[in-house]
């Protein structure tokens, strides 16, 4: 019975902790370089002086689909140079898991998981195999030809 009191406790000590971490968070904005306020972003590749469609990925440190699916963005990189890729490392930067949860809600989905993409105004890839490949390429195709929304706008 005591190791289910403190059970509760834990439970309602962390659910407490999040809540108030939820009302005092400010939420995500875009600072003046177009990338997400707070959050630390590495760019896959070199970033194009005129990017002409925008990629989020949000990724995890030591998730192998998320390894998987860098791999294949490098390829989408090395094919189409006019793409940008910006990532987004969660497990290990609170701020970079913040932008995750604030770009999932401006597109009226939850973050489930990583690895987490975001292109145009399609709804995000959730997880990552290799039979999601033709789709994404042919959304980053239509992207470049036709102009998509950055994902950050729609914060």
């Amino acid at each position: 019975m005591f190791k289910n009191n403190k059970l509760a406790l834990g439970f309602l000590i962390i659910t407490l902790a999040l809540i108030v971490s939820a009302c005092t968070s400010t939420g995500t904005t875009i600072n003046e370089e177009g990338d997400l306020s707070g959050a630390s972003v590495e760019y896959l590749g070199e970033k194009p002086e005129s990017p002409q469609a925008s990629l989020y990925f949000f990724w995890g440190d030591g998730c192998p689909h998320c390894a998987n699916e860098e791999e294949f963005l490098e390829e989408m990189k090395e094919k189409y140079p006019d793409l940008e890729i910006k990532m987004y490392e969660t497990w290990n930067n609170r701020a970079n898991a913040r932008a995750l949860q604030d770009m999932a809600k401006a597109y009226g989905t939850t973050a489930r998981g990583v690895p987490m993409t975001f292109l145009g105004d399609f709804d995000p890839w959730v997880g990552f195999s290799s039979g999601m490949e033709p789709e994404m390429e042919e959304r980053i195709e239509y992207c470049l030809e036709n102009e998509c929304i950055d994902p950050a706008s729609k914060l």
